[in-house]
């Protein structure tokens, strides 16, 4: 099994603007020094400034912080993270294709592709999220096939140059589109989520699933069905990276809201045994948010799960 770290996702510290720049750089220098596979980030735009009254089983009381959805731009960070590191991989966990312009987004997934050494892997998903949809002045309701058409736009842009732009005219412009990304046939698309519509996307765009917080069983059941939608696709699933990004939290057991504990925390032997039946169920990939109050706590997690569970 290989691992990544998430950067910025909803259990890290709710850190401010002059601490962001420290956060990124230290954490992703702690993580590729010690061989972690990869750095996350997230994607939020915006949010609803009564978030945890909207979504109180999120961000209620004793629930995430609403702050930590502060997050930073998705890519631009992963543009500062490449030019800060030599060779772990970069990662979106997931890039909202609904909030974006394809064409342009083309272009700085390609850039950033570029740029980075071919080290891009393009996490994806379609949105939960109505009210940022409502900011962002995208069609909540059309949100999955606006995700599919971006796809399939970002995959001919890399396999061809030259697109048909929009015009008023039946003969279309032919338009031209650089860079291209390094990778070939293109980076790495792993579509995130964990409903049946993202597990269909996954059989007919992905390659990899990226789930987030399932328990070892809930994944082994999820890859069962995503197993039949890659026979009707004629695709084999062992084409298919299956990945979790998931909450870990050593030394101290979560709890769910039906009181059961949260697998990837408590003691070292817990998550050990965790890992174990994670890797039993058919985990290839885990990316883990660390838990923790401060940057300096969620370094030493960095640091501990890598010399307690990397090879």
């Amino acid at each position: 099994m290989k691992f990544g770290v998430a950067v910025t996702t909803s259990v890290t510290p709710a850190v401010t603007e002059l601490d962001q720049k420290d956060y990124v750089e230290r954490v992703s220098s702690v993580a590729e020094s010690n061989g972690f596979d990869s750095i996350w980030v997230s994607d939020r735009t915006v949010y609803p400034a009564d978030l945890s009254n909207r979504y109180p089983d999120q961000f209620g009381p004793g629930k995430n912080d609403p702050n930590t959805q502060n997050v930073l731009e998705a890519l631009t960070t992963l543009a500062y993270v490449g030019g800060a590191t030599r060779s772990i991989k970069l990662g979106t966990s997931v890039l909202v294709l609904p909030f974006r312009n394809p064409i342009l987004n083309t272009k700085m997934i390609s850039t950033l592709d570029v740029l980075s050494g071919g080290r891009l892997i393009l996490g994806i998903g379609s949105g939960w999220m109505q009210e940022e949809f409502d900011a962002m002045g995208s069609n909540y309701n059309l949100r999955g096939q606006i995700t599919d058409e971006h796809l399939d736009f970002f995959l001919n842009s890399c396999s061809n140059q030259v697109f048909s732009g929009s015009s008023q005219d039946a003969n279309r412009i032919k338009m031209r589109l650089f860079p291209q990304a390094l990778q070939k046939p293109h980076p790495p698309i792993w579509i995130g989520g964990n409903s049946r519509a993202s597990l269909l996307r996954t059989a007919r765009f992905g390659d990899g699933w990226h789930a987030i917080r399932l328990t070892p069983k809930e994944l082994k059941d999820q890859k069962i069905e995503l197993e039949k939608l890659c026979h009707r696709t004629e695709r084999n699933i062992s084409e298919i990276v299956v990945s979790l990004r998931a909450t870990v939290s050593i030394g101290q057991s979560l709890y769910d809201k039906s009181g059961e504990r949260m697998p990837l925390t408590g003691s070292l032997d817990l998550v050990q045994s965790d890992l174990n039946n994670y890797q039993e169920s058919g985990l290839d990939y885990l990316v883990v948010s660390m838990a923790g109050s401060s940057v300096n706590k969620v370094i030493e997690s960095v640091n501990l799960f890598s010399s307690e569970f990397l090879d």
